[in-house]
């Protein structure tokens, strides 16, 4: 799916590049070429106005504030995956609201580059109590929280201010 197929709705579109290390890339490269089309994020706001928020990274020092979310797996839909990757990253169970805004990704390292798509979803938390144990075991989730502001050093912040 193209991202002019998101154009007419009432969604906020747009086209990201991101550098990044070998490792990194390498990593993003095998997933999409195992299927990997669509990565999916959770806009969740409480009733106090506080947004969820997971730290993810190597060390709790070069973590990076992010949306929980993740990839979506085959047969999965996206509302379906959003879902899930909120509950694994956070323990909070959500209900999947209207999408926000969609990306097109594109991953690069020197002259190579891999691209997929990117869906931001508003949720509305069904529980809001947080796990201890956040995330798989290989996904670095550092900390997750509720915050009454989004981080300036959050990914994609300013994306997350316009479409909140």
């Amino acid at each position: 799916m193209s991202l002019e197929a998101f154009t007419d709705r009432d969604v906020v579109t747009r086209r990201v590049t991101r550098a990044t290390d070998a490792a990194s890339f390498e990593s993003i490269q095998r997933r999409i070429e195992d299927g990997l089309e669509w990565g999916v994020g959770g806009l969740v706001e409480d009733d106090d106005g506080r947004v969820l928020f997971v730290r993810e990274g190597d060390s709790y020092e070069d973590a990076t504030w992010k949306l929980p979310g993740g990839g979506v797996e085959a047969g999965e839909s996206r509302a379906e995956a959003l879902v899930r990757e909120i509950r694994e990253e956070t323990g909070v169970t959500v209900a999947v609201e209207e999408l926000l805004a969609v990306s097109e990704i594109t991953v690069a390292h020197g002259d190579r580059s891999a691209q997929f798509h990117f869906g931001t979803y508003r949720a509305t938390p069904e529980t809001t109590t947080l796990t201890d144990d956040p995330g798989l075991a290989d996904e670095g989730i550092v900390e997750v929280t509720w915050t009454d502001a989004i981080p300036e050093s959050a990914l994609d912040a300013a994306l997350l201010r316009r479409v909140r």
